[in-house]
């Protein structure tokens, strides 16, 4: 068993998965769609300032340890970053959706099936808004954006409940664990 601790294990693995995940979608989406001119220039500009900004903040994360303020500052400033990517690439190549996903899964990973809910909740707000800009509105389209936020919802609960039981199994078995 790692002798780090249980909160850093998992941030390391959120970076391990998240980001890979995040650098395909937005990739592909840069590749395959070809987004011309400002919305090209602003969606790369965005991946490289994610890609680094990822990369920097573990090492405070790792330093500082578990509860750490740098983890709450990753998770807004990639929500952030993926919903203008979300804006920018979204009417270009539909499953950059996806990303939006990833700070609820963060968070539930991390936190309590409260902030988990609530950061489902966000994030699946900022799908029906992103969706209301962008229009032309049909029953498709918003069934479409129903089915994403409940996917979004439920998928984070089911994180949040796992990682419940993965925490308390380490409680179990190297005393207890730091909870939020």
């Amino acid at each position: 068993m790692s002798q780090e601790p249980f909160e850093d294990r998992m941030a390391i693995l959120v970076s391990r998965y998240a980001t890979p995940l995040a650098i395909a979608l937005v990739s592909m989406g840069i590749i395959l769609a070809q987004p011309q001119g400002g919305t090209r220039d602003i969606v790369i500009g965005l991946l490289f300032w994610g890609i680094f900004f990822n990369h920097f903040i573990l090492s405070f994360i790792k330093r500082d340890g578990p509860g750490c303020w740098f983890i709450k500052l990753r998770l807004l400033v990639n929500l952030a970053t993926n919903t203008l990517m979300v804006y920018f690439l979204g009417s270009h190549w539909p499953p950059i959706w996806l990303l939006l996903a990833l700070t609820p899964i963060a968070t539930a990973i991390y936190s309590s099936k409260a902030r988990t809910m609530l950061a489902a909740g966000a994030v699946s707000a900022i799908l029906l808004v992103l969706h209301a800009l962008r229009g032309p509105h049909s029953a498709m389209g918003w069934g479409t954006e129903a089915a994403q936020a409940a996917f979004i919802v439920l998928l984070s609960l089911l994180i949040n409940e796992l990682s419940v039981h993965a925490r308390a199994h380490e409680h179990s078995a190297t005393g207890p664990v730091l909870q939020k």
